[in-house]
């Protein structure tokens, strides 16, 4: 009963046919092994080992902090075996066992430290909970990098070679891999995670990065470990910790980690105490005031944001009265009190510079790019948009762009490509990605806000920059104008 119920909850949240087609994605994936067949092909080849043998980076000692509790024997033994196959010479194994009751996880430790002396084992006299466990670990380990890792997953051969390729490369504060699951049985790989580099709203909505991460220790140390609790959100809040410190964060872009489908998962089992935890990480860090609750299993942000801000409409399309229209139409559906209109009349050919020498002129604190074919769908507009586009470094923020079916004409430039164009709002796609709010590559000058002394005229770019999409306020649209990753209308 309580898969019907998950089943009904993600339905109504993603509707029906969506729902079949990832029940049918899974299904592939669990008992026609489709991404065990891509997996073979990807992973590090026996040559490519070898190689990597001969040639490991200068990366110094790695430690592999791992906690602990009533591991089942054959979940650890896995585990253990990854390690003893890695390609990268230089690390130990950090295991701290918060006084386990069942014999046969102390037994195999103890035999796995007598056999390898990598494998260091201390012995808790109770169990101190996952951060707990997991800091006493790092207490221990000598490495001048620290990597996470449960006590029931598995590392991939390569897995800390390419974390020393990267830490000799680029001496980070932090690195994180792209990662995997596998099912219980240990039969198939699934759900493969290819994540983005860094991206700080993406983190704070959404721990992202979670496996394979790799910490400098004295950093690490310095910030504290693990916070007690944060179980189930343990990790989460750390990253957020560690991001408000430094940004040499630095993503490794290989599956390095496969993390073991448990249905006694906390994460599983537990589901809104995790998010709650989340939560609370994002409301006790955030460099901006915020309530975050969770809402439809995911973390919903509410930032404080300037109510006293003018924000200057600058709405373009091919006559003025369209224009006029449109602006009529935005103060009627989502009234802001210190707004003004700009009317652009122009065609796509001009639209450009029509756009940026409308910014240059303005003198409000934040402006918005309107195209009057379209209509704003969210009385709470201005806010969504507004508590992101404060952010310093923000160089754009977009809704979600629909057409009159609820089909996402638009959700922002990713890797060049618009992939989310046809997927029903509330979808969500990969990772229910699309009803989070994440960091994107490009938005669209057809509905963006920007503060304006945070804006990047059209036809250049700035690397420092970044664009954030919001599924929160969407944004009625059927035909866009086009802007590309680099700026260009």
């Amino acid at each position: 009963m309580r898969s019907w119920q998950r089943l009904k909850e993600y339905a109504r949240t993603h509707g029906w046919g969506y729902t079949l087609r990832r029940l049918g994605e899974k299904a592939g994936q669990v008992y026609l092994g489709t991404w065990d067949r891509q997996w073979r092909r990807e992973k590090a080849s026996p040559e490519e080992l070898e190689r990597q043998r001969a040639h490991p980076p200068a990366a110094g000692l790695i430690s592999v902090v791992i906690p602990v509790y009533n591991t089942r024997q054959v979940f650890l033994r896995e585990l253990l075996d990854s390690l003893k196959a890695q390609s990268y010479p230089e690390w130990e194994a950090v295991l701290y066992d918060g006084g386990s009751t069942l014999r046969e996880t102390a037994e195999l430790l103890d035999r796995a430290a007598g056999e390898d002396p990598r494998f260091r084992v201390f012995h808790g006299k109770e169990n101190r909970g996952i951060a707990g466990n997991t800091n006493a670990a790092i207490a221990e380990a000598r490495g001048a990098y620290i990597a996470l890792c449960d006590h029931d997953d598995i590392l991939t051969p390569d897995a800390l070679w390419r974390m020393a390729e990267a830490i000799q490369r680029d001496h980070p504060d932090l690195l994180y891999s792209d990662e995997d699951m596998m099912t219980e049985n240990g039969k198939h790989h699934m759900d493969p995670h290819f994540k983005p580099d860094f991206q700080p709203e993406t983190l704070a909505a959404d721990n992202y990065i979670s496996h394979l991460g790799v910490i400098r220790a004295e950093l690490l140390r310095d910030v504290g470990g693990f916070r007690e609790g944060y179980d189930g959100s343990q990790d989460h809040e750390l990253y957020l910790r560690i991001a408000r410190r430094t940004d040499r964060i630095v993503h490794v872009p290989y599956i390095l980690y496969t993390w073991r489908k448990l249905s006694t998962s906390l994460s599983r089992q537990h589901l809104d105490q995790c998010l709650w935890a989340g939560c609370r990480a994002n409301e006790d860090l955030s460099p901006i005031p915020v309530t975050a609750i969770p809402v439809d299993q995911k973390i919903r942000l509410w930032y404080d944001f300037p109510r006293d801000k003018t924000v200057e409409a600058i709405v373009f399309g091919s006559a003025e009265e369209e224009c006029r229209a449109a602006f009529e139409d935005l103060e009627a559906q989502a009234p802001w009190p210190a707004l003004r209109a700009t009317l652009a009349v122009t065609d796509l050919e001009g639209l450009r510079d029509t756009l940026n020498q409308a910014a240059a002129e303005s003198e409000a604190d934040y402006l918005l790019f309107l195209d009057a074919a379209g209509m704003v769908e969210t009385r709470h507009f201005f806010r969504e948009l507004l508590m992101y586009a404060q952010m310093d470094g923000v160089g754009g923020v977009t809704p979600v762009l629909t057409d009159q079916k609820g089909s996402i004409t638009f959700g922002g430039w990713v890797g060049g490509r618009n992939d989310q164009m046809g997927l029903l709002s509330g979808a969500g796609g990969p990772r229910d990605r699309m009803n989070k709010v994440h960091n994107v590559d490009g938005v669209s000058p057809c509905c963006m806000m920007v503060r304006r002394d945070q804006f990047v005229p059209f036809g250049r770019s700035d690397p420092s920059r970044r664009y954030v999409y919001t599924p929160h306020a969407v944004f009625l649209c059927e035909d866009m104008a086009v802007i590309q990753m680099d700026g260009t209308v």
